[in-house]
């Protein structure tokens, strides 16, 4: 009928036109392609539940076909970590930490080492309010930190996900150290600033928290970080004594 690249080939334009060709696809015998479609378009049109869910079941497929060469040359088991990690940021989009964190244990499986996977894991850890299980999940990276060039981006999220971890065990200078360390590496991540005018506030230092949230502001005013640390300045704003 045709392949993938065709199916999604207008997502940017009209998910919701490749939406109802993938189904109707999907219903003509479509298999893995069409699936996979599916779930590109779900994601697209924020049905971010529906999305998770067809990553897991190619992820189960792919599983359960480890070994076997697919038509491009890729192993099942490349397949299956790509599809588990896929449905893992699925998941969280979602806000199901409880299926996040399966579908990014299943990602781990097949490479325990990746940094990308193991800040899924502790996203969704976090997610479920274990916030030391989602320190934990990060391992050490100190030593990462010290040494990345190129920026990774992932150790950038890490240390911004290790240091919100921190803030909500009530551990706000080490949470300072680690969103620092990731603003040295990269310094207009607007997750990093937001992250850290919100310590600076838990530490009394409002004046610099201000500056942070302006700066998220100017770098990224419509989206979600601007949004917010506008929040975050209002209460500012509200508290004569935090001015």
């Amino acid at each position: 009928m045709q392949n993938l690249a065709q199916c999604v080939g207008t997502l940017p334009d009209a998910p919701d036109l490749v939406q109802e060709t993938a189904q109707d696809w999907i219903r003509h015998g479509g298999g893995r392609d069409a699936h996979e479609c599916l779930a590109q378009a779900d994601l697209a049109l924020g049905a971010y539940r529906e999305a998770a869910q067809e990553y897991d079941s190619l992820a189960s497929v792919a599983a359960a076909d480890r070994g076997r060469e697919s038509a491009n040359g890729h192993s099942e088991k490349n397949s299956s970590q790509t599809f588990a990690e896929q449905a893992a940021g699925a998941w969280l989009l979602a806000g199901d930490g409880k299926a996040a964190e399966s579908a990014a244990r299943q990602a781990l499986t097949y490479d325990p080492a990746r940094l990308g996977l193991r800040v899924l894991l502790s996203r969704s850890l976090a997610m479920q309010g274990n916030f030391q299980g989602s320190i934990t999940a990060l391992g050490s990276l100190t030593r990462q930190a010290q040494s990345a060039a190129p920026v990774d981006s992932f150790l950038v999220q890490a240390l911004v996900v290790r240091a919100n971890a921190y803030r909500q065990l009530g551990q706000n200078e080490k949470g300072l150290e680690d969103v620092n360390r990731a603003l040295s590496l990269q310094n207009e991540d607007v997750d990093a600033l937001l992250e850290r005018g919100i310590l600076e506030a838990r530490l009394t230092r409002y004046a610099q928290a201000r500056q942070d949230w302006d700066r998220v502001i100017a770098l990224s005013p419509d989206g979600q970080a601007a949004y917010l640390a506008r929040q975050d300045e209002a209460v500012l704003d509200a508290d004569p004594d935090q001015n």
